[in-house]
């Protein structure tokens, strides 16, 4: 889960694509929107929404960004790369992943690009170029140097308090998905095969979540006191916290898989599954269509 601080009003767009987001009128689950993009986006690995209202989109072929209110979907910085791990921290987007196969931007190095930060002045190199992946990366703006990630070489936690130019192993974890808390940053949270864990240290140690669903992908609810949304194995969207004696309740379903949700601070709320890149503003009871996706082969 992505939470965000400050972004930059411009992220130096490039390379606007020939598809459009759909009017903000509301739909349902099971109806289309009526200006769907017609161009699917390959393979949606993360969402995550940027202060000042956008979401972002990590895939196969880029990092997009979608204006929800003005119609346009964008690649950030012009430039196609698998993009894993996506945040956004501060006045940078940070995004892990691997080179696109016609890339020669020095930027991205083969075969994994380390941990990569977009600004104003386009894409740039962090740490890690050439060594790791990062599956899935968290931040929080209750502590704006602090980066967690997920390395798909090893079933580690991993950690910087630099803003990634180091980092370390913190504890073992074999985990699907992370979250930072956006207020208290010592509170960490993530699904795995046992549950729901949280972590009350920054991540050094976890323990189960009591009573809770059993999630595989989350993002920190800025809404909610220690608050997450996730989606179940089953499809079901589930809100609730992680502070002890905290009850859990239904917002909706996905369609089919769920790869990756997000949560603003204003209650928004972006999934993306099977049925596309989706967002609700009224708590799951309704759902519209911002980005057509093609499904993971």
């Amino acid at each position: 889960m992505r939470t965000h601080t400050r972004f930059l009003a411009t992220l130096g767009l490039a390379g606007a694509l020939a598809i459009t987001v759909t009017a903000c009128a509301a739909v349902t689950e099971d109806q289309a929107a009526p200006s769907a993009p017609t161009e699917p986006i390959q393979h949606v690995h993360d969402v995550a929404f940027d202060p000042v209202g956008a979401l972002l989109v990590g895939a196969h072929t880029g990092v997009y960004r979608a204006d929800l209110t003005g119609g346009e979907v964008s690649v950030v910085g012009g430039t196609a790369f698998d993009a894993m791990g996506l945040t956004v921290q501060g006045d940078s987007l940070l995004a892990s992943g691997h080179p696109g196969p016609e890339s020669d931007d020095a930027t991205f190095i083969a075969p994994n690009i380390g941990l990569v930060r977009h600004t104003e002045s386009g894409w740039e190199q962090v740490s890690l170029a050439g060594i790791t992946d990062f599956h899935m990366l968290a931040t929080t703006p209750a502590a704006p140097e602090f980066i967690l990630g997920l390395p798909s070489d090893r079933a580690v936690l991993a950690a910087s308090t630099d803003a990634g130019q180091t980092w370390v192993d913190l504890a073992a974890l074999t985990a699907r998905d992370i979250s930072i808390d956006t207020v208290q940053p010592d509170v960490v949270t993530a699904t795995t095969a046992d549950g729901l864990m949280v972590s009350r240290d920054g991540g050094a140690t976890f323990s189960p979540v009591q009573d809770a669903p059993v999630l595989v992908v989350i993002a920190a609810d800025p809404t909610v006191q220690e608050g997450i949304i996730g989606v179940g194995t089953d499809g079901t969207i589930w809100t609730g916290s992680t502070v002890p004696g905290s009850s859990w309740s239904t917002a909706g379903r996905a369609t089919g898989a769920a790869a990756a949700i997000a949560a603003a601070a204003d209650g928004t709320v972006a999934i993306a599954d099977e049925g596309g890149v989706r967002v609700t503003t009224d708590g799951g009871k309704t759902w519209q269509l911002v980005i057509e996706t093609e499904p993971a082969s």
